[in-house]
Formats: structure tokens, sequence, C-alpha cells
């Protein structure tokens, strides 16, 4: 762990965390508002999904209907 760059830090910031309860509550405040981006953004996923699916049954529904008014 101690060979690589990556390892020396993640070791450091753990070593910081368990050691300074004011690091442990930036990160936990951190932690937060990621959460809310993360589930912000799906929320976001979940609704333009929603309209896009919306617009393909409209779609359809407006091409089905022309089609069996020309018949």
């Amino acid at each position: 762990m101690l060979k690589s760059p990556w390892g020396v830090a993640l070791g450091a910031v753990g070593l910081l965390l368990a050691l300074s309860p004011d690091a442990r509550k930036t990160a936990r405040k951190w932690a937060v508002k990621a959460t809310e981006y993360v589930l912000d953004l799906s929320e976001q996923a979940k609704e333009a999904g929603g309209e896009a699916r919306n617009r393909i049954q409209s779609v359809s529904q407006d091409l089905f209907t022309t089609t069996t008014d020309k018949k």
C-alpha cells in the first residue's frame, strides 16, 4: 500500500478521519451533499425517461391514427 501514491493518500485520509472529529464532520457534510446530488440526478433521469416515453407513445399514436385513417 505504501508503494503507491494512491495508497499513501488513502492512508493519510484514513488516519486524518480516524484522529480528527472536525475532519469526520466535514467528510459527513460532503457525503450528504454528494448523496443529495446523486439523488437529484437520478430523479432528473427518471423524469427525462418518462417524458421520452410519453413522446414516443404520442408519436406512435399519431402515426397509427394517420395510417388507419388513410385505409
